[in-house]
């Protein structure tokens, strides 16, 4: 497949070839800075960033993930759709199919803050502004899923605060922001139910899960939880539709009996009888998408290290094992 969008292509403002340096989108910036102001964070995102920062519930737990890591969940998503070492195609190739026009349903799961699908919507625009894509009319539909309340709370006034700077460049949003917890059968029910009727006219549905791993492999909830992404994923079949899966590279992401290992596994016999024998070998921890690259830090004068692991899985219109 050739690339919509390729490396050769991507500006300065997104990816400096001869530093091998990713920059953060100018309105995903826009957004972060207004949240840090609205939150009393300006001073704390300046700080040293401590180990073991992973968000939680709390206003305190979201506000530092919000200072201290909204740049680095962005940019690995940020990474993921430009591809600009060609280490991703086919995740590369995904975005950029999905949201390249049309009306979309994006997924953002667990949204957090809004970094994901921010930064997706910011690389966009840019790209758009700086004449490397076509500004094709994108009509894009948001459903985040997200236990936390001042997380959602975040995500919705950076959302809203950006509309505009997104609509110059020809793309419309609507954004819901639902109470989403991975282990509770209702919660998920509701948000496949909102999935399924917002997605009914959409040409495409992206579902993005990110930085899930911590919670599910290390705290060991991926028992409990796997029935919910198994509504998921089965609720979420259709022409078009796929899941992008993104974590960072760490031991208990890709070491033997590491989270990756366990949902391919999950996955396989999932949609076992919709899949060739050659599409069911492919699905193996040694092909998992990887990629890393420094990041210039958008509020200090020094750089940050992202490394990022990534699976894309299609969903089968002809169903899956129940």
């Amino acid at each position: 497949m050739s690339r919509l969008i390729k490396p050769e292509d991507i500006p300065e403002t997104l990816w400096h070839a001869e530093t091998s340096c990713l920059h953060l989108p100018p309105t995903l910036l826009i957004a972060w800075k207004y949240l840090l102001q609205h939150a009393g964070l300006e001073e704390k995102a300046l700080q040293q960033v401590p180990n073991g920062i992973t968000g939680g519930l709390s206003k305190d737990a979201t506000d530092e993930h919000l200072a201290w890591r909204f740049s680095g969940s962005s940019a690995r998503v940020q990474l993921c759709f430009l591809d600009p070492e060609g280490k991703l195609t086919e995740v590369a190739d995904a975005f950029a199919k999905a949201l390249s026009g049309g009306t979309v349903l994006l997924a953002d799961l667990p949204c957090g803050s809004g970094a994901a699908a921010l930064a997706l919507l910011s690389t966009i625009a840019e790209l758009r502004r700086q004449n490397r894509i076509p500004r094709n009319p994108l009509t894009i539909k948001i459903i985040g899923g997200e236990l936390s309340d001042f997380a959602r709370g975040y995500a919705n006034i950076a959302t809203d605060h950006i509309k505009d700077a997104l609509a110059e460049q020809a793309i419309w949003i609507s954004a819901e922001f639902l109470s989403w917890n991975a282990l509770d059968k209702f919660s998920t029910a509701d948000l496949t139910n909102r999935l399924t009727l917002l997605g009914q006219e959409c040409s495409a549905r992206l579902i993005l899960l990110a930085n899930f791993s911590d919670f599910l492999q290390r705290e060991g909830k991926w028992k409990d939880a796997s029935p919910q992404f198994e509504n998921l994923f089965l609720h979420g079949r259709a022409l078009n539709s796929f899941v992008l899966w993104i974590e960072p590279q760490t031991n208990g992401v890709l070491g033997s009996g590491g989270f990756f290992g366990r949902a391919l596994t999950w996955f396989k016999k999932l949609f076992s009888e919709h899949q060739t024998e050659d599409e069911q070998k492919a699905l193996a921890v040694e092909n998992l998408g990887k990629s890393s690259a420094d990041v210039q830090h958008p509020l200090k004068n020094h750089k940050f290290n992202v490394q990022l692991v990534v699976q894309r899985f299609d969903l089968p219109l002809n169903g899956a094992k129940t």
